[in-house]
């Protein structure tokens, strides 16, 4: 990514300078009216930044972007982050960590929160999707949720396998779907299906700017670092746990009935499955 500390750039520029760094995942996205707004600075500041630092102008960098992006492998972004940080790398990822729960707590809508947590609630079904590492958080806020709805359901990871599962999908459902670094086909198909079907979508990424998020009903941010770098899963996990939480919560007694006989199955066939 481009070092901008190499360049010489008025105080203007160094605020778009600082906020692309920040938010290089969403510039993609942005058209340099949306960043003059996101910056406090005009239009035309925005344009003459580009030539600044060595750009013919927003699309040029975008191009260099999109070039970068394609040459960054998990193996890369695990080996700049070692390199970076080879003399202390256990501390940095725990401050890391912090930065990014505190980044998401920031930029979490608790409207879109609170609604997410009634929707999933009362939900007659959940539908769960996430592709590559997501698939992780799939499964882990299946399990928990199981313990209140036994009506959840996962996805496919991906492709056409999906078509077999979305014919299960009604209006009452709740679709809930992690989306990040960019829109998967399957997520915008999946989105688009679900709004031909009156079906509530909440989507969890970690982009704050993205044509995606105008077509979920919910969007839920969680921070995870930034491009080139490895990302962590500490902020979406501990928002899940969050959720499942908040869904207890709000279930009331039908939620602790549940526990409550989960905990006497357990106590009733403990000598027969004991827990590992």
């Amino acid at each position: 990514m481009v070092d901008f500390t190499k360049q010489q750039l008025s105080k203007s520029q160094q605020i778009i300078a600082d906020y692309i760094q920040k938010n290089i995942d969403n510039v993609p996205f942005m058209n340099e009216l949306d960043i003059s707004k996101a910056c406090g600075t005009s239009v035309a500041t925005v344009s003459r930044f580009w030539s600044a630092v060595g750009f013919q102008n927003l699309k040029d960098f975008k191009q260099y972007i999109k070039t970068a992006a394609n040459q960054v492998t998990p193996a890369s972004k695990v080996e700049a982050s070692l390199r970076k940080y080879e003399n202390g790398y256990t501390p940095f990822m725990l401050d890391s960590a912090l930065h990014y729960l505190s980044d998401t707590k920031k930029h979490l809508a608790d409207q879109s929160f609170q609604q997410s947590i009634e929707k999933i609630a009362n939900a007659d079904n959940i539908h769960l999707f996430g592709a590559g590492s997501s698939q992780s958080l799939v499964s882990l806020f299946a399990f928990r949720l199981k313990r209140f709805n036994s009506n959840v359901y996962t996805f496919n990871s991906s492709g056409h396998e999906i078509f077999e599962d979305m014919i299960h999908m009604k209006k009452g459902d709740v679709l809930f779907l992690f989306g990040f670094v960019q829109a998967s086909v399957e997520i915008n198909v999946l989105l688009d299906y679900a709004k031909k079907k009156e079906i509530c979508t909440i989507l969890m990424t970690d982009m704050l700017v993205s044509p995606l998020l105008e077509q979920a009903t919910y969007t839920l941010y969680t921070s995870r670092g930034d491009v080139g770098e490895f990302h962590s899963m500490v902020a979406p996990i501990a928002l899940i746990e969050s959720i499942v939480v908040n869904v207890g919560k709000q279930m009331g007694d039908q939620a602790l009935d549940k526990l409550h006989e989960l905990h006497q199955i357990r106590k009733d066939y403990h000598d027969r499955l004991p827990r590992k």
